[in-house]
């Protein structure tokens, strides 16, 4: 799974991805379970602390996105 996101978002350096979006990719036959959430986070915690992609929190009218980029 850290090859797949890495490559995901190394496809697009300058396209931040919300997790919905990497997971789509990650898993095109079905919405993710909980399970492909808890493996995603931690994975994109690993690669953060890694510094291989950065993380932004962002807010707007809609609510609240986590957005994941390669650096």
């Amino acid at each position: 799974m850290i090859d797949k996101i890495q490559a995901l978002l190394d496809s697009d350096r300058n396209k931040a991805f919300t997790e919905n979006e990497i997971l789509k990719q990650l898993y095109p036959e079905h919405i993710a379970w909980p399970g492909d959430r808890i493996s995603f986070i931690s994975v994109a915690s690993f690669l953060a602390h890694a510094k291989k992609i950065e993380t932004k929190y962002v807010t707007s009218g809609a609510g609240h996105e986590l957005y994941f980029r390669a650096k």
